[in-house]
């Protein structure tokens, strides 16, 4: 009997230990079969979030490297805060133009063969020229931050533009001097044979002409002159002679402080002068620190506004680029339009890849013309059938040191369109930007 029990007690330990060992072996198994399933059958869960490129195509060095890094401080400071659209994050590559025409159409093949679903750039003319010849094949919508050629966004279906045109620019210089100050003397005065404000000067003069009308007429002065001081004197004094009180007048930095200290000379520092958005660039702004009682008037995309107190463009935007601005590069790093501008082309750009719901570049710009007042940091963003910016014009003077806005247009200015496009083509080659 008591060999029974050992027997049975024996039995009873093998098959504890055979299912001991096959347990062992059915875990074991169940451990290889998944490993097998994750690496040969089970594709991998993919917990990347998927990405799209914007290009960002800008002089980095060269001749307008200055402008072109002000633009990508501004785009990279949007991404920085607006980097994930519809659950893709946005992703910017960067390539220089060098500032020439050859490096930009180096720049731009390299560009599209990244396939990015928008490009933003280039400052400079003759750039954004070249890239217009390229964009519109790959369907690639783009933008210029500041490029104010009308045939830039003319010729080309998928090229817009954030800055206004000479033209529209002109047209708010107008404005402001026979409407808002009310002046029926003035004065305008350019150089000769200069055709980089000629368009500028057309806006004014049309526009001008339309505010008073042709048998009052308000330009009581035109006078072309070489940029020297005999020259400068002389036009001086005929604006004297005429009584003018407000003069429009397109030189650089360098020769406006000469022109200015004539002008005080001369007890001429109570005009208001008119001049070019490039009076909003440091050299303009720092040589003003010598002529502190001459108010200066120009078209200038400013975030910053007059006496602290909001605007028709102050948007809630507005503030955040300021902020964010300062927080990035420095309380002491003011601004330039040009930053702004960078700045609102791609909240521009993502805003219509939103709306677009779709990544094909065909959608993203029939929702780039569908923008209605778009809010941005330099104001509301609407574009015509050509790309342009249909807005009111910003213009802005110099305050402790700081362009701030002055006066915003009552109305939107339109941009021409240009007829003779050979002829023009023909001009900006000549001017090479």
């Amino acid at each position: 009997m008591a060999a029974r029990r050992n027997k049975n007690r024996s039995i009873k330990r093998l098959l504890l230990t055979a299912v001991l060992v096959m347990a062992v072996f059915v875990l074991s198994a169940c451990s290889t079969w998944d490993s097998f399933r994750q690496t040969f059958i089970t594709k991998p869960q993919n917990e990347s979030v998927p990405t799209i490129t914007i290009g960002v195509i800008e002089p980095q060095t060269g001749r307008y490297a200055g402008k072109g890094k002000d633009e990508i401080k501004g785009i990279e400071l949007a991404n920085s805060i607006y980097n994930n659209v519809d659950g893709y994050d946005v992703k910017l590559v960067k390539v220089d133009t060098q500032s020439t025409v050859a490096g930009t159409e180096t720049a731009i093949q390299a560009l599209i063969e990244m396939q990015p679903v928008a490009i933003i750039g280039a400052a400079g003319e003759a750039s954004s020229l070249t890239i217009s010849d390229y964009i519109d094949k790959p369907q690639i919508p783009t933008i210029t931050p500041s490029a104010s050629n009308p045939l830039i966004t003319q010729r080309c279906r998928y090229y817009f533009r954030a800055s206004l045109t000479e033209s529209q620019m002109g047209e708010g210089l107008a404005e402001y001097a026979a409407e808002e100050l009310g002046s029926r003397n003035i004065a305008v005065i350019s150089i000769k044979n200069d055709t980089s404000t000629s368009a500028l000067i057309d806006g004014f003069d049309e526009r001008i002409k339309k505010i008073a009308g042709k048998r009052n007429r308000a330009v009581v002065m035109n006078e072309e002159i070489l940029p020297n001081e005999e020259e400068m004197k002389q036009a001086l004094m005929k604006l004297r002679y005429n009584a003018a009180d407000v003069c429009f007048v397109s030189m650089g930095a360098e020769e406006m402080d000469t022109f200015f200290t004539l002008a005080e000379d001369m007890g001429l520092d109570g005009i208001t002068y008119l001049g070019t958005r490039s009076w909003g660039d440091e050299s303009f702004i720092s040589m003003m620190d010598r002529h502190r009682n001459i108010k200066v008037v120009f078209p200038y995309e400013s975030v910053l506004t007059k006496n602290d107190d909001t605007s028709d463009t102050y948007t809630e935007e507005a503030q955040r680029f300021q902020i964010e601005y300062a927080n990035r590069y420095g309380a002491d790093d003011v601004p330039s339009g040009n930053a702004a501008l960078g700045y609102d082309s791609y909240l521009i750009l993502i805003n219509a890849f939103h709306n677009a719901k779709s990544t094909e570049g065909a959608a993203i710009r029939t929702a780039l013309m569908e923008l209605d007042e778009l809010k941005c940091a330099t104001g509301l963003f609407s574009f015509d059938d050509n790309g342009n910016v249909r807005r009111a014009v910003t213009l802005s003077t110099i305050k402790s040191g700081k362009p701030v806005t002055e006066y915003v247009t009552r109305i939107e200015a339109k941009a021409k369109v240009i007829e003779d496009i050979e002829t023009l083509e023909e001009e900006e080659s000549n001017n090479n930007d």
